[in-house]
């Protein structure tokens, strides 16, 4: 996964699997475990993305306005 994959809008698509359980959505650990995986991968990619220059950042179409909003983003946005 590059860098570039985790700047997007969300758009509410991603969902998590949950069981219903008298009445209450519970996530199970596969669930959690897959959420936090991916938190963390959002938050690698995002230091990654912070050590870019301008220049490598005009290569792959971001601006540095969008690189900044995206690395202040929190880990689980």
């Amino acid at each position: 996964m590059s860098t570039i994959d985790t700047i997007r809008r969300c758009d509410g698509s991603e969902s998590h699997k949950a069981s219903t359980e008298n009445g209450r959505l519970l996530p199970s650990a596969a669930t959690l475990v897959d959420w936090f995986n991916s938190a963390m991968l959002k938050r690698r990619t995002r230091m990654h993305l912070s050590e870019l220059s301008n220049d490598l950042l005009e290569d792959i179409g971001v601006s540095p306005a969008e690189a900044r909003r995206e690395i202040k983003r929190f880990f689980w946005d």
